[in-house]
């Protein structure tokens, strides 16, 4: 190794206060390193992939670090001891200093590390002191990137799952409130779910792509779920009064399409009618239960039952009203019919047809039809019929 030019006092006062510095600038930035959160993630036992893959380069980079950190303390340490012990530095001072501050004094191993003993293995690269202050500036610098970007993507990555856990809480306290045996081991299950889904992200986060966008739909339909049962429980009181209110009016409805039917089975012969409804009494029943499975807390069936009732309730009032109208359509039917004669034998009137023999036998036939309970609609149908044709064929010769 070349021996450096021996060094002024002056220069190595400078050299002494440049180098201090350098330590001291140092000394905060590794103390920085130790405590910076994104060294806590790379110390993790179940690293896998890209992330284990920095954490070892980091950590071994981390551990050269400090070792090159402790070798320029201990040569500070020698500098300030050997410059201490004279105002006036003699010649052997200053050589030493010389060599400390110049000199390539500390040896270190190709992955960073100081050599204890040079002799011992491959050659060590030697380095000067002022020379390892600079490399160790650059390089804690470095490290210090590599942990914010560990940082930054564990804080990225614990950002997407915490929507998904603060719902999941959510979903868990409203099982609770509502009964944990009826939901509570569905939110378990996700719960399981979500913690090895974020713990897979935490041992990879470097390459972490967020939770499944199954999972998160899975968490969001429960939670929605368990809001909607909450809702039912609390507006029960409420939704049930409207429930009967509407039973009742089915059972109008229904009572109304009997009388329908009553009057159409004494008006019209053979009204060919389905069997009039009579559902008011099975609904009722089903709202008894309903009160039962909410004396029991089983939200989830209940709120099945509920919609069937909803649909059977909508259904029953549908169809009363429709049987309803086909029942008074038939008479409907017969007023029309009734209405079409009187219209076609005013015609015959004005025409002076309404004493043709034949024209006026037509239109008893059709009248008498008509005019009999119970109506034969399909014959008064065609007995009509029957009498327009020949009036328009009577009509049709009186032009020519």
């Amino acid at each position: 190794m070349t021996t450096p030019a021996p060094m002024s006092r002056n220069d190595v006062d400078a050299a002494v206060v440049g180098l201090v510095a350098a330590h001291d600038r140092i000394s905060a930035a590794m103390f920085a390193l130790d405590g910076h959160p994104g060294l806590v993630v790379l110390r993790g036992d179940e690293l896998r992939g890209k992330t284990r893959q920095v954490a070892t380069e980091t950590l071994g980079r981390l551990d050269a670090l400090w070792s090159q950190f402790a070798a320029l303390r201990s040569l500070l340490d020698r500098v300030r001891t050997v410059r201490g012990a004279r105002a006036r530095p003699g010649d052997d001072e200053l050589a030493e200093l010389t060599l400390l501050l110049r000199g390539p004094v500390l040896p270190l191993a190709p992955d960073g590390m100081v050599v204890d003993d040079p002799l011992a293995g491959p050659p060590p690269n030697w380095v000067t002191a002022m020379g390892l202050a600079q490399e160790l500036e650059r390089a804690s610098a470095e490290v210090a990137g590599a942990l914010d970007g560990v940082q930054s993507a564990y804080a990225r990555v614990a950002s997407r799952f915490e929507p998904l856990t603060r719902a999941l809480d959510r979903a868990r306290t409203a099982a609770d409130a509502l009964g944990y045996a009826t939901t509570g081991a569905e939110v378990e299950r996700l719960g399981v779910r979500l913690a090895e889904a974020t713990f897979d992200a935490m041992c990879d986060l470097l390459e972490a792509a967020g939770p499944a966008p199954a999972l998160a739909a899975e968490i969001e339909a429960l939670a929605v779920r368990l809001a909607d049962l909450t809702r039912l429980r609390d507006t029960y009181p409420e939704r049930m009064g409207r429930l009967r209110a509407a039973v009742d009016e089915v059972a109008e409805a229904e009572a109304a399409t009997g009388r329908a039917y009553a009057v159409a089975a004494t008006k019209i012969a053979n009204p060919g009618l389905p069997p009039a409804p009579d559902t008011a009494a099975a609904l009722r029943a089903h709202l008894a239960q309903l009160d039962q499975l909410h004396r029991e807390q089983r939200w989830p069936r209940l709120a099945d039952e509920l919609l069937v009732v909803d649909r059977s309730v909508a259904q029953s009032r549908e169809s009363a009203t429709r049987l309803r109208d086909a029942a008074e359509g038939l008479l409907h039917r017969r007023a029309e019919l009734r209405g079409r004669l009187d219209a076609y034998h005013a015609r015959a009137g004005r025409l002076g047809l309404a004493e043709h023999t034949a024209l006026a036998e037509r239109h008893r036939t059709a009248r008498d039809l008509l005019y009999t309970s119970p109506c034969d609609l399909p014959a008064a149908t065609r007995a009509v019929v029957a009498y327009q044709r020949f009036l328009n064929e009577l009509t049709e010769r009186g032009h020519r």
